[in-house]
């Protein structure tokens, strides 16, 4: 076989900020001639970095099904390679194999996206409301978007927005409740029915995207709601023959807190992480949570009460870093916005679903179902709507009040 020519030496990188590994074909180490640097057959596998001819990028578990290999040249013509003849047909067979399936896989993939959400797998039915969506991402673009999640190990949920807003990250799964003290419009969207038509129609979906936009450089693609149940409390005692809570202990973030007042408890703030063990330990009485999730959770090992009916509208909203939003193909946005709104019109009945299993399942667990008077459910579901606007109120002012008065024309909320 005669010499390779003017082959470039390149190396290849991931976006990746995990790891690396460099693969060297068999048989190339190098050495220094008077037309450049020769290949010879001694040693195999040169580990010496002025030897690198060729570098493959490896990532890690979770990347290696998620993640695109972006290709970056980096210059240095090398000329007059000559590897072994015994050796040649074989190495070039390999190295051609190897391009093409990396070609093959940039061509599939319009666009590769980091997403970072606020909720793991432990949280399975706030979690299925992300993982439906990357599903529609993945049939509605035919494969052509590739998305890799990092959760809240990664970066604590309370810390998410700022990465996604600089870039760090492109896209955001989250409660917009993490955020309340930056401004956090769409948390008012809790107070909302769930009625994903409508929040469109309206122009609700509208103002809380241009609010995004204008205040943390984020484009709302999607705002789902995890059911129609909402919210409950779950304790390890039943109410009171009041029907309150007085004196007790209960953990909520702000979303809660109007509800738990009016039951006549405290709310304490943890991270739904410490929840079990603060129930364990006597640290807090019950909790406020997503109403299904004590399963998943295990929270029915250490609380047997459960509090109904729900109250208000558990919505998860998808957001991307704008700056890349607007850097990606037209067809790209279209897939992640369609996405979206497939997912908003399939939440509520799937939801329902994965509720009524849980409902079934504490049941065998022996987790009672307590239901408040109509009174108190009453007074329950007002104190939420109510504190739920005061958070929008005390964030985003104007913009809150202007979103109120577009959800009570439509009927969305008092």
């Amino acid at each position: 076989m005669g010499a390779l020519r003017s082959m470039s030496k390149s190396s290849y990188e991931a976006k990746d900020w995990h790891r690396r590994i460099l693969l060297k074909p068999t048989g190339f180490t190098t050495r220094r001639s008077k037309v450049g640097r020769v290949p010879t057959s001694n040693p195999i596998w040169s580990n010496r970095p002025a030897h690198r001819f060729f570098d493959l990028v490896l990532c890690t578990e979770t990347q290696a099904t998620t993640s695109l290999i972006h290709l970056k040249h980096k210059g240095n013509s090398m000329t007059h390679l000559r590897p072994p003849l015994h050796r040649f047909t074989s190495l070039t067979r390999n190295f051609i194999a190897v391009a093409m399936a990396v070609g093959s896989s940039l061509a599939l993939h319009a666009a590769d996206l980091r997403l970072l959400s606020s909720f793991n797998s432990t949280q399975k039915p706030t979690h299925a409301v992300l993982e439906r969506y990357l599903a529609n991402v993945k049939t509605i673009g035919a494969g052509s978007v590739r998305i890799t999640v990092a959760g809240p190990e990664v970066v604590p949920i309370f810390e998410q927005l700022q990465p996604v807003s600089s870039g760090t990250f492109d896209m955001l799964y989250t409660h917009p409740v993490f955020h309340a003290g930056n401004g956090a419009l769409a948390l008012t969207v809790d107070a909302m029915a769930v009625d994903p038509a409508a929040r469109r129609s309206s122009g609700v979906w509208d103002a809380v995207d241009a609010f995004y936009q204008k205040k943390h450089k984020l484009k709302l693609v999607a705002m789902m709601s995890v059911s129609n149940e909402g919210y409950h409390l779950f304790t390890k005692q039943p109410l009171s023959p009041a029907g309150d809570l007085a004196g007790r202990k209960i953990r909520g973030t702000p979303t809660y807190f109007g509800v738990i007042e009016a039951l006549g408890a405290q709310p304490v703030v943890l991270p739904g992480s410490e929840i079990y063990s603060a129930l364990q330990t006597g640290v807090i009485d019950g909790a406020g949570w997503p109403a299904a999730g004590m399963v998943s959770m295990r929270h029915y090992e250490v609380a047997k009460y459960r509090l109904r009916p729900t109250f208000g509208a558990a919505t998860q909203p998808v957001f991307v870093n704008l700056d890349r939003w607007n850097k990606l193909d037209a067809k790209v946005k279209e897939v992640l916005l369609e996405a979206g709104r497939k997912t908003e019109l399939e939440m509520p009945a799937l939801g329902d679903a994965i509720q009524k299993e849980e409902d079934a399942e504490l049941d065998r667990r022996g987790v009672q179902i307590v239901q408040m008077s109509p009174a108190t459910a009453t007074k329950v579901r007002k104190a939420f709507i109510d504190s739920i606007w005061k958070l929008g109120a005390d964030c985003c002012k104007d913009e809150a009040v202007a979103l109120r008065a577009m959800a009570v024309k439509a009927g969305l909320t008092q």
